[in-house]
């Protein structure tokens, strides 16, 4: 019986701190990412958010317009950002298993490119 006691003691003892620890782990990072039912992560930096307001295409939108441009795409991130001092989203999808990046506009839902690639396929040149 005291043996039982000892070893829930330790478990506890160990178990609290590291659920301590990973929930303020995620706490950090929740001021930036947020997790969606959507089936992808959103990334909104509060300044760029703050600065832009709302914004008549959404995330989810973004990546509606991404999934109709390249059928079979399955979208991963969605992360506001901004291009010439306007908000786009940079979405991040898989497309016949290849990590893709292409550039929507926040505003009007136009696909404006590739993110880094800078071409407007949606695909790495890599």
């Amino acid at each position: 019986m005291r043996r039982s006691l000892l070893v829930a003691i330790t478990v506890v003892g160990v178990a609290v701190p590291l659920s301590a620890g990973t929930a303020l782990a995620m706490a950090d990072d929740s001021a930036e990412r947020r997790s969606t039912s959507a089936g992808f992560e959103i990334e909104i930096d509060p300044e760029l958010d703050a600065q832009f307001g709302p914004r008549p295409v959404n995330a989810v939108q973004a990546a509606a317009i991404v999934t109709r441009q390249f059928p079979g795409a399955r979208v991963l991130e969605a992360e506001l950002d901004e291009r010439a001092g306007g908000p786009i989203w940079e979405m991040k999808f898989q497309l016949r298993g290849d990590e893709n990046e292409v550039e929507v506009d926040a505003v009007t839902g136009a696909i404006l490119g590739g993110g880094d690639q800078g071409d407007d396929d949606g695909r790495d040149d890599d």
